[in-house]
């Protein structure tokens, strides 16, 4: 009994608390926010009547090794959460998180590893990124240059072929609102301090 009232006057003096900051205007304590994607990844997509442009708005690198600075040794892992995807239009941005193409209910995140960099130029490379997106894993090449050593930071581009990750249907020329198979991704990222 003892430690009903104990539980129940604390209660008590927790929600008096919180009145007394609302009265006198102290907003609430704020909610951990979750950690500031560490740059942008964007995407782009067309079809007959349309050109998307949409971003994930929260994503980061969950591995970064890089021995001795040597970016042809290194790898980088990135997790993005596909809930986080928006476009420039919200009804598309909603219809992008159903079934019919990322299907966030059933696949929360993807995962993107850049590995195997080979140098194209003195801060321009190629690599592979294996990606893990949709329960399906597949490849593909990707570009990027180094724009900042200190703090290491990169711009990367590569195309990805939706279909094979099975997003949305595959392109049919026949509809003029299915979008080409080929999506054009970018990644501006700052990847160390």
């Amino acid at each position: 009994m003892r430690m009903k009232r104990s539980a129940l006057a604390l209660t008590v003096v927790l929600v008096i608390a919180a009145a007394a900051r609302l009265i006198a205007g102290d907003p609430a304590p704020a909610a951990t926010a979750p950690p500031a994607a560490p740059g942008e990844l964007s995407f782009t997509a067309h079809n007959s009547v349309y050109n998307a442009e949409g971003r994930f708005a929260s994503w980061h690198v969950t591995k970064l090794d890089i021995p001795g600075g040597d970016l042809t040794k290194g790898t980088v892992e990135i997790e993005v959460d596909l809930a986080s995807v928006n476009e420039k239009a919200a009804k598309l941005a909603a219809h992008l998180r159903t079934a019919d193409f990322f299907d966030v209910a059933k696949f929360q995140k993807a995962t993107i590893v850049i590995s195997g960099a080979k140098p194209s130029s003195e801060k321009s490379y190629t690599a592979t990124a294996s990606i893990d997106l949709h329960g399906v894993k597949g490849t593909c090449p990707v570009a990027f240059e180094v724009v900042s050593e200190k703090p290491l930071t990169i711009k990367g581009t590569a195309t990805l072929d939706r279909a094979t990750f099975g997003i949305g249907q595959p392109y049919d020329p026949a509809d003029k609102y299915a979008p080409l198979n080929e999506v054009g991704i970018v990644l501006n990222a700052k990847l160390s301090d």
